[in-house]
């Protein structure tokens, strides 16, 4: 009769000549998700996403004055 034990969630025989390894799979429990939560955080982003147009926006039309105003007075 084979001795076998568990370490380290696998199956290992005292026997060296060959192993036999078992998958163990844990059972994840359901979450309940509350949908305000995951809509406010579509907002959010979406409000972060708005910001981070205007302030691109605002910085190209900054160095495109600079740069026309560099330009018209060296003219």
């Amino acid at each position: 009769m084979q001795k076998s034990y568990f370490h380290n969630n696998k199956l290992f025989n005292e026997k060296k000549d060959r192993k036999k390894f078992v998958q163990i799979h844990k059972v994840e429990t359901k979450n309940n998700v509350d949908i305000n939560i995951l809509l406010n955080r579509v907002k959010i982003e979406q409000k972060k996403e708005i910001k981070r147009k205007i302030i691109l926006f605002s910085f190209i039309t900054l160095v495109l004055g600079l740069f026309l105003s560099f330009i018209i007075i060296i003219k």
